[in-house]
C-alpha cells in the first residue's frame, strides 16, 4: 500500500536537498579541480536538467547573499561559477563581479534569457565583455545604474535580437540617449521610470517603438497628449507624425497622474490613441475636475483599475468637504464601473470619498483583488445578510488589501468580518484601522480551516498579539503561507516569537519585519544570522548554527 506524500512535504525535501547540495560546495569544487587537472573542463552540474541546474544557482545565490551587499558572496567567485553552466537561463551580475566570472559567463552560458546588472558604474565594459550572451536575452534589467549613454543604447539595439524587456529604472539617463532606442521590433516593455526623461521623451520612444504594450514612466499620458493634441501638433510634433488619422498604439498598461492644470480632453486623446490598454493606475489630485476620470470608461478592454487621490497644492486633506474629491465617486469613477465593472478583476481605492460598497458589489462581481486603503464611504451602502455563512461579497475574491478607514466609523466591522470570511483567500493584507481587535483576529485566524490556499498574510500597524499569528502559523501557515510582513511600532513583539516558531518548526515562511518612521526612511537589509540578538532575547534558545539553512531574509526599516 503506497502513502501518497503530501505536496508541501514534497517541496520542502526538495528544499532540503538542495540546501545540502549547496551547503557542500567545498566537496564538488574540489572535484571540479581534480577533474581539471586532466586538462579538461568538467562542470559537475552539467548533466543535470536545466530547471535544477537553475535551482541549485538560485538557492546558492539566496543562501550566500546580501541584498545590495553582493560583495559578501561574490568574495566566493570560484564557488559561484560552479553553478554557472550552459543551461542557466536567469543571472544577475553585480558591480563586485570580477573578469574572469564574466569571461566564464561568456563561455559557459548559452541559453540566458533573464539577465540583471546591479551597480554597475559603467555598463557598456560588462555588455561587451559577456556579448555572447546577449543574442538570446529576452529581458535585461539595470538595477540602480549610474550612467546609461547612447554608446550603451546602441550596443544593446545592435546585440540583443530577441530582447522583450528594458528596464533602465533609476539609472541616470536622459531624452537625448532615447533617440538611439529606434526600432527595436521586439521590444514590448520599457521602464524608465526615476530618471531625467520627460515628456519630450516618450514621444521619442513612442514614436520609433509603437509595438510597445508596456511603457512605465508618469509622463506617458501628457507625452501622448503633446504627440497628437490638435493645438500642439502644428509647434511640437515634428511633421512625420501629422497625419489625418491618429497613431493607434498596443500599450496594454498606463500610468499617469492628473491635476487640475492638465487639459481637461488629454484623457480623452489618450484613451482614443491607445484603445488596447487593459491595466490603469492613477492618482488625482483633489483639485482636479470631478469627472476628469470619465474618458476610461471607453476602454473596452479595461481589466485593472487602481485610483489614489491625494491632497491639493494648498495641502487639504482628501477628506475636506471643500474638495472635489467629494464627487470623484459618483462622476468618474461609477460611469467607468458601470461601463467596464463586469470586465474587472482587479479594482484598488485609495484616498477616495464617499464609497458606495453596495454599488461596487453589483457593478464587479468578478473581482479577485480588492484594495480598499484610507476610503470613507456612504452610509447605509452596506448590506450585511444576517447568517454570514449563506453568502460572502466577491465570491472569486483571491487577493484583499484593506488599509486603514478615514477613523470614522462609516466602515462597519460586521463587513470586514463578512470580507474576511472568504476562505479562497491567497493575499490577504491589513493595515491599521480602529476595526481591528483582538476578537476580529481570533475569528478570522484561530480556525484549523481558515486560509488553505494563503500564501502571503501581512500585518501593518496591527496591534495583534504574537500568539494570534503563532496559532496562525500553527493552524494554517504551515501548509501554504510562504510570506508573513509585519510593519509598525509591535514589530518586536509580533516578530521575535513568530520567527522563533518558524526555525523551531523549520516552516518555509519569511518573515519582513519593518520598524518604520515617516520623518526619515533608512534601509538595511540583513541576515538572520546577523541581526536575530536585535529583536529579543527569545532567540537565544535557538541554536542558529544548525537553523540557518532553513531561514531566508529578514528586512527591517530603521528610523535611525
Amino acid at each position: 500500500m503506497s502513502i501518497k506524500m503530501p505536496t508541501y512535504r514534497v517541496q520542502n525535501l526538495y528544499n532540503i536537498c538542495l540546501n545540502s547540495i549547496v551547503c557542500n560546495v567545498n566537496f564538488w569544487l574540489k572535484l571540479k579541480k581534480d577533474h581539471d587537472k586532466n586538462g579538461k573542463k568538467y562542470s559537475p552540474f552539467s548533466v543535470l536538467p536545466a530547471s535544477l541546474e537553475q535551482e541549485l544557482l538560485d538557492t546558492y545565490v539566496r543562501i550566500h547573499s546580501l541584498p545590495d551587499r553582493y560583495n559578501f558572496w561574490l568574495e566566493h567567485q570560484e564557488k559561484w561559477r560552479l553553478f554557472i553552466t550552459e543551461h542557466i537561463s536567469r543571472l544577475a551580475i553585480t558591480d563586485y563581479t570580477e573578469k574572469a566570472s564574466l569571461l566564464h559567463i561568456a563561455a559557459t552560458c548559452r541559453n540566458l534569457k533573464y539577465l540583471d546588472i546591479k551597480n554597475v558604474y559603467e555598463a557598456l565594459p560588462c555588455l561587451k565583455t559577456i556579448a555572447p550572451c546577449l543574442k538570446t536575452v529576452v529581458s535585461l534589467n539595470f538595477v540602480t545604474m549610474a550612467h546609461i549613454n547612447s554608446t550603451t543604447l546602441k550596443y544593446i539595439r545592435n546585440h540583443c535580437p530577441n530582447l522583450r524587456f528594458l528596464g533602465l529604472r533609476s539609472c541616470v539617463l536622459n531624452d537625448k540617449a532615447l533617440g538611439h532606442l529606434k526600432h527595436i521590433n521586439t521590444l514590448t516593455e520599457l521602464d524608465i521610470r526615476d530618471t531625467e526623461v520627460t515628456a519630450s521623451g516618450i514621444c521619442l520612444v513612442l514614436k520609433h517603438n509603437p509595438q510597445l504594450r508596456s511603457l512605465h514612466h508618469p509622463e506617458v499620458v501628457r507625452g501622448l497628449y503633446k504627440m497628437h493634441s490638435s493645438r500642439t501638433w502644428l509647434v511640437r510634433v515634428e511633421s512625420s507624425l501629422l497625419s489625418s488619422t491618429m497613431m493607434s498604439y498596443q500599450l496594454r498598461d498606463i500610468e499617469f497622474e492628473i491635476s487640475k492644470k492638465d487639459n481637461p480632453g488629454m484623457l480623452a486623446v489618450v484613451v482614443s490613441s491607445c484603445p488596447a490598454i487593459e491595466r490603469v493606475r492613477v492618482e488625482v489630485d483633489a483639485s482636479a475636475p470631478a469627472d476628469s476620470l470619465a474618458p476610461l470608461a471607453k476602454l473596452q478592454y479595461l481589466t485593472e483599475l487602481d485610483v489614489q487621490c491625494c491632497g491639493d497644492s494648498t495641502h487639504k486633506g482628501w477628506d475636506d468637504p471643500a474638495s472635489a474629491a467629494i464627487n470623484l465617486f459618483a462622476c468618474s469613477i461609477v460611469p467607468i464601473l458601470e461601463a467596464r465593472g463586469r470586465n474587472l478583476y482587479a479594482f484598488t481605492l485609495e484616498g477616495i470619498v464617499s464609497v458606495d460598497m453596495q454599488l461596487i458589489e453589483h457593478l464587479c462581481p468578478n473581482l479577485v483583488s480588492l484594495g480598499l486603503y484610507y476610503n470613507s464611504y456612504l452610509e447605509e451602502s452596506f448590506i450585511i445578510p444576517e447568517d454570514l455563512t449563506l453568502s460572502k461579497p466577491f465570491p472569486g475574491l483571491r487577493r484583499l488589501l484593506f488599509g486603514s478607514n478615514s477613523g470614522d466609523s462609516d466602515f462597519p466591522s460586521e463587513y470586514l468580518e463578512w470580507l474576511l470570511s472568504n476562505q479562497d483567500l491567497e493575499e490577504l493584507s491589513l493595515s491599521g484601522s480602529p476595526l481591528f481587535n483582538i476578537e476580529l483576529f481570533n475569528n478570522a485566524f484561530a480556525n484549523s480551516s481558515a486560509y488553505p490556499n494563503l500564501r502571503r498574510l501581512e500585518l501593518d500597524y496591527c496591534n495583534v498579539t504574537a500568539d494570534v499569528i503563532i496559532e496562525f502559523l500553527y493552524h494554517c501557515g504551515r501548509k501554504s503561507l510562504r510570506e508573513l510582513s509585519i510593519c509598525g511600532p509591535f514589530v518586536r513583539e509580533q516578530a521575535a516569537p513568530s520567527l522563533c516558531y518558524i526555525l523551531c518548526e523549520k516552516l518555509d515562511v519569511q518573515l519582513e519585519a519593518y520598524f518604520y518612521s515617516f520623518v526619515k526612511l533608512k534601509k538595511r537589509l540583513v541576515r538572520y544570522k546577523q541581526d536575530l540578538t536585535c529583536i529579543s532575547s527569545e532567540l537565544d534558545m535557538i541554536s542558529l548554527h544548525n537553523n540557518f539553512d532553513h531561514c531566508r531574509l529578514i528586512e527591517f526599516i530603521d528610523p535611525n
